[in-house]
């Protein structure tokens, strides 16, 4: 295929620039506001009844938008569930949690305050996991201990 060739069905400009020279190229528009690019354009005439209609779906909007926010402000400023019933329980899931925890590859962080290098940084990606999340409460007190530092 001759790459000298034209391609005729290819337009000269994509994306505000020239094909072959790449460099970019401003648009010509009309300078006049009945050519077809129109600063104001005239709004449509809205009957009385689609007015009506808009308004009751803004304010439905509004209301759902209302009972999902006091939803989550419920959720999140009531109390906190314990995630482990008993003293036995927490430290089984705290051994759980450490041999986890040693057994994935953990971060070396520079600290931007004092720029001293930190190891032994526990990963956002453990944190965050769902089995994990729930015990970082006490489990954050046990891996300090162990050497493990958090990400902030």
């Amino acid at each position: 295929m001759n790459r000298k060739k034209k391609l005729s069905h290819h337009k000269p400009n994509h994306n505000g620039k020239n094909r072959k020279t790449r460099k970019r190229v401003s648009l010509n528009r009309a300078l006049e506001p009945g050519d077809g690019h129109k600063k104001n354009k005239p709004k449509k005439d809205i009957s009385v009844d689609e007015a009506e209609r808009r308004n009751l779906l803004k304010q439905k909007r509004a209301e759902h938008a209302n009972l999902v926010r006091q939803e989550w402000l419920r959720q999140r400023q009531g109390p906190a569930k314990p995630c482990c019933e008993t003293d036995e329980d927490c430290e089984a899931k705290n051994k759980w949690l450490m041999k986890q925890l040693k057994s994935i590859r953990c971060e070396t962080i520079v600290d931007a305050e004092t720029g001293v290098k930190v190891s032994r940084v526990i990963p956002l990606s453990f944190e965050r996991r769902s089995d994990v999340w729930p015990h970082m409460r006490h489990f954050a007190k046990v891996a300090k201990k162990a050497g493990y530092t958090r990400h902030w």
